[in-house]
């Protein structure tokens, strides 16, 4: 037998060279680098978007969700009191799918317990539950208070049923629940209502503070889910809502109604077309009171119709109405502008002094007007006032003191302090709508005539707030602060979130300065066109203003013939001054000049809140 030799061939060895190693690195590089990539995106969007992926999964299963509401935060007056408030209130919610399912058992017996417990019509309700058959939806009633459903409540829970009818007729009530929500409730109805503003039932706002610090009161949504698990029973998952934060005002309530209801007054008195009203503390630019003659109920804004009557109304453009409610809704103090008259003249003294080209003791001759350039512009007091110094030229409000004072500052130097004072920039108050006014630059130039005007409050305009804040620097030590309406954000329990403590801007003038314009202010009082805004056993200092009202409208700018805005700004004690107060009443009937009328407004206003805010009276006797 031959021999058969068998040969086996060993297997060659699956060797790895270096490409094959690299590239087996790379995908393993690559796969795990996917993995980490997958794991991040898996993250963020469970942060991003994990409640609404969690309701898309609910939804494949028998799901319900509902909206918890926030409470919007309260704006509360700097002492405390609540002037704007969320409170709970109930929309009624019919199932009519639920109710209709079984119509014979249930239509009837829930008629009749929303019949008598709500009030509703029986005909028109069951019209709406059938026209809304295939809803699980229908609010049939909005805003209901909880006094209003406690007892429906108590019947669906069986406590009025003693028959078994009454029980059988509770267990048939199907379909009705309650949705919770806020409203937003203003406990004064118009005080301080074109510095607060209103939100709307989706807390949106457009004006005042509720406007400016929407964020800050806003909170967010709450959830409720409710689900059938695989064993059919309901699940219920609650994210709670978050409550927003309040917000404490600098305005002082008494010192506002105080304001308020001398406008009511002297508006009847007087009958000018316009009245507003500001005043705050100089030391901080905190405004206590602001308001004007134009208020509305801020429960019920829309139903200011400024004068039409119903049937009026309803007969105007939806665009007339609109613009007429912004009219009515607005805050004159921030958001019109206007000439300020002789009120000026403290701050053309003021720069005189700072710059040196006048002191204590420089005296001109008033002659009752200057030719500058090719006008003659008169003095207020055509015969003139003779020869007199800083002090008494602004005691004695002279035209042409101030002429002379602007033409040695020069243009440049002039329109360099209207600018250090505000004017024709926003102040930044925290509120919707400021105007900057109109002032002359270096780009619009100025000539030797507008210089002359504007040296007595002529052919420029501001807004009052921008009045009060200068005015504030003038007679602080030189301080320019920003004015503001809210003091600090807190949390519903109170505790801080953030303070707005006093602002400082700039500083305007010296401390010397500030010292010698004071003396000016208190001797328009002692002495000059002030006389009527005196106080008994208070330092009254303050400047008049007078000034013939500007027409915009038609064919360019133009005065207003025997139309004047008066206005006088004065400061309590003068010497060491704790209030700014500034009235301004435009053309009141029968004298439109009257500077007294104004000043009238001024003392019965200050008379109540001075020794309100515990002033000290500081004149010798």
């Amino acid at each position: 037998m031959s021999e058969r030799r068998v040969i086996r061939r060993k297997k060659p060895k699956l060797r790895f060279n270096k490409i094959m190693s690299r590239n087996l690195g790379l995908a393993y590089a690559f796969f795990v680098g996917f993995l980490f990539v997958l794991c991040g995106v898996i993250a963020y969007w469970n942060v991003a978007e994990g409640d609404n992926f969690s309701i898309q999964v609910l939804k494949q299963q028998s799901f319900t969700s509902r909206v918890i509401p926030y409470k919007r935060g309260d704006i509360k007056d700097r002492n405390g009191n609540v002037l704007a408030t969320s409170v709970m209130v109930y929309n009624l919610i019919i199932d009519s799918k639920l109710i209709m399912s079984d119509e014979e058992e249930y239509l009837e017996p829930t008629i009749d317990a929303l019949v008598k417990y709500f009030g509703f019509k029986e005909e028109d309700l069951k019209t709406g539950i059938r026209e809304h058959k295939n809803g699980n939806y229908w609010i049939a009633k909005k805003e209901l208070s909880y006094k209003k459903i406690e007892k429906f409540q108590k019947y669906l829970e069986g406590k009025y049923a003693d028959t078994e009818d009454e029980k059988e007729e509770v267990k048939n009530t199907k379909g009705v629940w309650f949705e919770k929500q806020y409203k937003r409730m203003y406990p004064y109805n118009t005080l301080a209502c074109s510095v607060l503003g209103f939100s709307n039932a989706n807390n949106e706002a457009s004006i005042g503070i509720e406007s400016s610090y929407s964020d800050e009161l806003n909170g967010v949504e709450g959830r409720e889910y409710g689900y059938m698990d695989a064993e059919n029973n309901m699940e219920m998952v609650i994210k709670d809502a978050e409550d927003g934060n309040s917000v404490i005002s600098s305005i002082d309530m008494n010192i506002q109604r105080i304001v308020q209801n001398a406008i009511a007054k002297y508006m009847k008195k007087y009958q000018p077309k316009r009245i507003a009203v500001v005043i705050a503390d100089p030391n901080t630019g905190e405004i206590l009171a602001m308001g004007d003659d134009k208020t509305f109920n801020l429960n019920k804004p829309t139903h200011a119709h400024g004068g039409y009557t119903n049937a009026e109304w309803k007969k105007l453009s939806k665009s007339k109405q609109s613009e007429v409610l912004n009219s009515i809704w607005s805050n004159y103090c921030i958001t019109d502008s206007f000439e300020p008259g002789s009120t000026a003249k403290a701050f053309t003294v003021a720069a005189g002094i700072e710059e040196g080209v006048i002191n204590e003791n420089t005296t001109f001759t008033c002659d009752g007007h200057e030719k500058v350039d090719v006008f003659d512009i008169n003095c207020h007091n055509t015969d003139g006032h003779g020869t007199i110094d800083a002090i008494q030229a602004v005691a004695e409000s002279c035209n042409d003191y101030m002429m002379y004072v602007g033409r040695l500052l020069k243009a440049d130097e002039f329109m360099k302090y209207q600018a250090r004072y505000g004017f024709g920039m926003k102040t930044g108050i925290d509120l919707p709508g400021e105007t900057r006014g109109i002032i002359y630059n270096k780009e619009t130039g100025m000539g030797q005539a507008t210089l002359a005007t504007n040296s007595f409050g002529q052919n420029f305009t501001v807004n009052m707030i921008q009045m009060v804040s200068g005015f504030s620097s003038l007679i602080n030590g030189g301080y320019y602060y920003e004015p503001h309406v809210v003091k600090q954000i807190v949390t519903k329990e109170g505790n801080l979130v953030k303070n707005y403590s006093k602002t400082l801007v700039k500083e305007t003038i010296t401390k010397e300065t500030s010292d010698f314009v004071k003396k000016c202010l208190r001797q328009v009082v002692l002495t000059g066109t002030g006389t009527t805004a005196a106080i008994d056993g208070y330092t009254v200092g303050g400047k008049t203003g007078t000034a013939e009202k500007v027409n915009t409208s038609g064919n360019g700018i133009g005065r207003i013939s025997n139309q004047y805005i008066l206005s006088f700004i004065g400061c309590v004690p003068c010497e060491n001054p704790e209030v700014v107060c500034y009235t301004l009443m435009d053309s009141p009937k029968g004298n439109t000049e009257a500077t007294a009328y104004n000043t009238d407004l001024w003392t019965y206003i200050m008379k109540q809140v001075l020794p309100y805010m515990g002033i000290e009276k500081t004149a010798k006797e």
